[in-house]
């Protein structure tokens, strides 16, 4: 049965988000009724949430695997509020039963940059470090290093990348290194960045920062081999995905001194554990060592709204016509019942 035979509304379920009123009010002009629940369901908690839903705005660090999505016989699009949904929706099974899947590329591009250049800081110059030493009654005189004039080597120069590299060339004076599927001479013209491979990335870079996205081409890209060959004393920055960089590598590379320190917006575990019980061995590590943060990275009010709106044209592209350009597997049309026989591929 489509929406329109039942409803002129359509039923979603919105995860991880605090929606003011104003921002629920406006879900409602746009259509949509919707069920606001928290970040964290477990399996069947969000089997049974989405019972009835023809849309899932997907915000919290839920997973919608294939049993999670095996009760929701009226769902036609699941909508990620962000980029990186590999990790916690099962594309494949969505795709079988018939569910676009979409994400919102670029519109927390903004606020993803601000908080690595945020994260560069803090662990270049231990910010946070020297914070909780000094609350902690431990008033201790160390001494940093500029940023000013360092080499920054960014991994994927994409929106992202391109408003991080902008940032640290045109405030800190720092040089630019870049690996990039394409070359970007209109970047290259304003920062005199340089594109090379990432052998010399690694070797050059003071500062690496990660904004490739996770993939099977890019999973632990960034290995054993990988840091060997870092410069001594560089540090990591990574707001993409945590599985961009394998975790014992990293962990080794911090305690030999090859890293003088990481920081990653996002762990491998969703939540993290505390420190004593990681079975990763990373978050026993000091904060001069380490910096974690949750996710947070595109969390902004601006963004918030940006990608709100993505999603919901989303919805409301697919529930008509079966199209949208955020869809990131087309082939759902193939076994999508409820679309028009005309719309389907």
């Amino acid at each position: 049965m489509t929406m329109s035979a039942r409803s002129s509304r359509c039923r979603a379920l919105l995860t991880g988000a605090d929606p003011a009123p104003t921002d629920l009010e406006w879900l409602r002009r746009q259509n949509l009724e919707v069920e606001v629940r928290r970040s964290d369901l477990s399996e069947s908690e969000l089997a049974r949430a989405l019972v009835g839903k023809d849309a899932y705005i997907l915000g919290g660090i839920e997973r919608a695997t294939a049993a999670a999505l095996s009760t929701a016989d009226d769902l036609k699009v699941i909508a990620f509020m962000g980029v990186g949904y590999e990790s916690y929706i099962d594309t494949a099974a969505a795709t079988a039963a018939g569910i676009a899947v979409t994400n919102t590329p670029g519109a927390n591009a903004r606020a993803v940059a601000e908080f690595t250049i945020g994260l560069m800081l803090d662990a270049w110059r231990r910010i946070t470090d020297l914070t909780v030493e000094t609350k902690a009654g431990r008033w201790r005189g160390i001494t940093t290093r500029n940023l000013h004039a360092k080499t920054l080597g960014i991994i994927g120069m994409g929106t992202i990348g391109t408003i991080v590299a902008r940032i640290a060339a045109d405030g800190f004076g720092m040089r630019v290194v870049y690996v990039s599927r394409t070359a970007k001479p209109e970047l290259e013209r304003r920062t005199a960045a340089r594109r090379v491979q990432l052998p010399e990335l690694l070797a050059e870079s003071d500062v690496i920062s990660l904004h490739v996205p996770y993939g099977p081409q890019t999973d632990r890209m960034i290995g054993k081999a990988q840091l060997a060959v870092v410069k001594p004393g560089a540090i990591l920055i990574n707001t993409s995905e945590a599985e961009l960089v394998d975790a014992a590598s990293l962990r080794t590379a911090l305690l030999d001194g090859r890293l003088a320190a990481a920081a990653m917006d996002g762990y491998y575990i969703v939540p993290a554990p505390s420190g004593g019980s990681d079975p990763l061995g990373l978050l026993a590590l000091g904060n001069d060592k380490l910096l974690v943060t949750p996710h947070a990275a595109g969390a902004t009010e601006e963004s918030f709204h940006e990608i709100l709106a993505a999603n919901v044209e989303s919805i409301t592209n697919i529930l008509a016509t079966g199209e949208d350009p955020r869809v990131v597997n087309p082939g759902f049309r193939d076994h999508a019942r409820w679309l028009p026989v005309r719309d389907r591929r």
